[in-house]
C-alpha cells in the first residue's frame, strides 16, 4: 500500500504587535500563554493520527513563528519528526518578520532543520511600513535578509504588498527594484485587501484610508509581472514568483487541494474529504489539550461536487492550470462536458485557454482571475 502524503501546517498565533490590516488569528500577547500554547501544540501533535502518513512539507506560519524563543519552536518540529514519517527531502518553512530575528536566531533555526524562510517585508518604504503598523524599517528588513543568508538559508521568500494607502506606482517600483536586488529565490506579491474587523476597515469606512484606484492597482500588478519575469522569476501562481526549482512546495499542496493537517489555535486541516478548524482562542486551545477535549471549532464534510469546484478554482490560480486528466481520474467526471458552458464562454472572451489536457487563465484574464476561478465553484 502506498503511503498517504499529508503536509503539516503549524500556526503560532503571537506577534510583537498586530498590524493595522491583519485579520489573521493573531495576538500581541506575552508571558506564560506563549509557552503554554507551544507546549499544547506539541501535545496535540503527539496524539495525532500518523499511521501510514508521509510528510512532504511542513510550514510554520502565524502570527510570527520566530517571535517565541527558537527552542520552543524547535520542540514542535522535533515532535512532528517523532510522531510522523517526515520525508528526507521535506521542505520545512518558517515565516519571520524583520525586527524579531537576528543572525544567531536564524542560525539556530537553520541548524534545527528549517530549510526555507519566508520574510514578511511588505515594503521598502519607511512611511508605508509605519502606516501598515510594521515594527521594522526598510533597512532592518535588508539586514534581516542578509542575516538569514549568513546563517545558511539558501531558499528565501520575500512577502510584499502593493496598492497600499497613498502608495504611488513609482513607490511600488522602488520597493520591487530593491527587493529584486537582494535576489531571493521566491516572491509573494499581494494587493492589500481591507478586511472587516481590522483598524484599516474602520478607517476605510470613515473615509480616512486613501487607497489607489483600480487602474493604479492594475498597473502595479502588471508591472510586478513584467519586472519579476524579466529578472528571471517564473510567474507560477497569481501572486507568486520563483526562480527555477524554487516553487513553494507547501503552497502547491493547497493549490492542488491535497491533504494537510493543521496544529495550533485556528489551524485548518483537510483530510479524507473533511475540513476542520482548531479552536481559535489560544487559552481555550491550551485548556482543551490539557483536558483531553475536542479541539475542533468548525467542521464540514465536503460533497464531491464542492470538492471538485474548489480543486478547479485552486488549480486555476496556478500558471500550470488544471491538469484535466488528473482531476477526471480523481473525481470520476468528464470535465469538458460538466463545464461546457463556462469553458465556451470564457474561451470566447479569450480569458481561458482550453485544450483536452489543460485549462489555463490567459494573460488577458489574469487581472480578473478571482472572478474566473469562481465560475467553477459548485
Amino acid at each position: 500500500m502506498n503511503p498517504e502524503r499529508v503536509s503539516i501546517y503549524v500556526h503560532i498565533p503571537f506577534c510583537a504587535r498586530r498590524c493595522e490590516y491583519c485579520d489573521f488569528n493573531t495576538y500581541a500577547w506575552r508571558g506564560n500563554i506563549v509557552r503554554d500554547t507551544l507546549e499544547a501544540i506539541c501535545e496535540h501533535i503527539r496524539v495525532a493520527d500518523a499511521e501510514g502518513v508521509v510528510v512532504p512539507t511542513i510550514f510554520f506560519g502565524g502570527g510570527t513563528p520566530t517571535f517565541p524563543e527558537p527552542e520552543l519552536v524547535i520542540r514542535i518540529l522535533d515532535a512532528i519528526r517523532s510522531r510522523f514519517n517526515v520525508s528526507t527531502d521535506a521542505e520545512i518553512s518558517i515565516e519571520a518578520n524583520p525586527g524579531t530575528v537576528d543572525r544567531s536566531r536564524f542560525a539556530v533555526l537553520r541548524q534545527a532543520g528549517f530549510n526555507r524562510l519566508s520574510l514578511g517585508v511588505q515594503s521598502f518604504d519607511d512611511r508605508l511600513l509605519q502606516a501598515l503598523g510594521r515594527i521594522h524599517s526598510s533597512r532592518e528588513a535588508i539586514c534581516s535578509y542578509e542575516a538569514a543568508r549568513a546563517a545558511g538559508f539558501e531558499n528565501i521568500n520575500i512577502d510584499l504588498m502593493f496598492a497600499l494607502p497613498d502608495q504611488t506606482l513609482r513607490q511600488w517600483q522602488h520597493t520591487l527594484r530593491t527587493a529584486i536586488g537582494l535576489q531571493p529565490e521566491h516572491f509573494s506579491c499581494y494587493a492589500l485587501t481591507v478586511e472587516p474587523r481590522t483598524p484599516f476597515y474602520t478607517m476605510y469606512r470613515r473615509g480616512q484610508l486613501n487607497l489607489p484606484d483600480e487602474d493604479t492597482d492594475l498597473r502595479m500588478y502588471l508591472y510586478t509581472i513584467r519586472a519579476l519575469t524579466r529578472a528571471g522569476y517564473e510567474h507560477y501562481e497569481i501572486s507568486n514568483f520563483a526562480k527555477p526549482g524554487y516553487r513553494c512546495r507547501h503552497n502547491i499542496v493547497y493549490w492542488r487541494n491535497e491533504q494537510y493537517l493543521g496544529f495550533g489555535p485556528g489551524a485548518v486541516s483537510y483530510r479524507n474529504g473533511v475540513r476542520w478548524k482548531c479552536l481559535s482562542n489560544p487559552r481555550r486551545y491550551v485548556q482543551a489539550v490539557r483536558d483531553g477535549l475536542s479541539l475542533v471549532e468548525e467542521e464540514e464534510q465536503l460533497a464531491c461536487e464542492q470538492s471538485l469546484g474548489e480543486t478547479l478554482m485552486l488549480m486555476l490560480r496556478t500558471r500550470d492550470g488544471v491538469d484535466v486528466r488528473t482531476v477526471q481520474e480523481r473525481y470520476g467526471v468528464n470535465l469538458l462536458q460538466r463545464y461546457a458552458n463556462q469553458l465556451n464562454r470564457l474561451r470566447r472572451l479569450r480569458l481561458l485557454e482550453v485544450t483536452p489536457d489543460r485549462w489555463r487563465i490567459t494573460r488577458k484574464g489574469l487581472p480578473i482571475a478571482n472572478t474566473i476561478c469562481a465560475e467553477f465553484l459548485a
